[in-house]
């Protein structure tokens, strides 16, 4: 038996501002909108993360700055979408451990016996995990689906993983076919991707638990309001 493929619709959410009693307005977002706005968001990730190392410290910081500005702004406008403040930073302290340690030469070093390679892909990895679950949970709400917090949870462990494991193939890229030297033993890919999937778990768990007590509380207000 054949069965025909249904052509992908158009996604149609309502959006209110944060606080706002308007009336939402209608956003239709179509499936090659959507693509063409994740290879964008690879291509910027990919430039961000060649050459990292070797860039100017003032290279790096236009460089995430345009990454960072050009996600708030796709999600501020096309779908009134607010990146707070906190998840901001999450993203900016990320990029900074990294670009600290090249510009220092930490990766070589210890602190407190742990490397710092170490404790950059574990800190790095648990604070990105933060933005992608916050903004999972915003994208969902706007299309009006409904999941469980473990679900979302999951996830948004696995897409943050893959950030990480992205970041090693550029590291990759790099040795490979712009002659940089990122790789410096057997098992630093390895380590790196123990460390990074270490963070997001701890992260997850932190997370969905602070999500979940929110989520009581409001539900507590909500009876004692009636």
């Amino acid at each position: 038996m054949l069965y025909k493929l249904a052509p992908i619709p158009a996604f149609d959410t309502r959006v209110a501002p944060a606080g706002s009693i308007e009336e939402p307005r209608s956003h239709k977002i179509s499936a090659w909108e959507i693509l063409l706005a994740g290879l964008s968001a690879l291509a910027i990730f990919t430039v961000l993360l060649l050459r990292l190392p070797y860039r100017s410290p003032v290279t790096n910081i236009l460089l995430s700055t345009f990454a960072l500005g050009s996600l708030y702004f796709y999600l501020r406008l096309r779908l009134n979408v607010r990146l707070p403040v906190t998840m901001i930073l999450c993203l900016v302290l990320s990029i900074a451990l990294d670009v600290i340690g090249n510009r220092y030469a930490l990766f070589s070093r210890r602190i407190a016996l742990i490397p710092y390679d170490i404790i950059t892909h574990f800190t790095a990895s648990g604070l990105s995990f933060i933005p992608v679950m916050w903004l999972l949970m915003q994208l969902i709400r706007r299309f009006g689906y409904r999941l469980s917090l473990g679900f979302v949870t999951f996830f948004s462990a696995t897409t943050a993983f893959s950030l990480a494991g992205y970041y090693e193939i550029t590291e990759l890229m790099d040795e490979r076919l712009l002659g940089g030297h990122r790789i410096w033993t057997p098992r630093d890919t390895v380590q790196d991707l123990a460390a990074d999937l270490a963070g997001i778990v701890i992260a997850a768990v932190c997370y969905s638990l602070v999500i979940r007590a929110r989520g009581r509380i409001d539900d507590s207000a909500l009876d004692h309001s009636h």
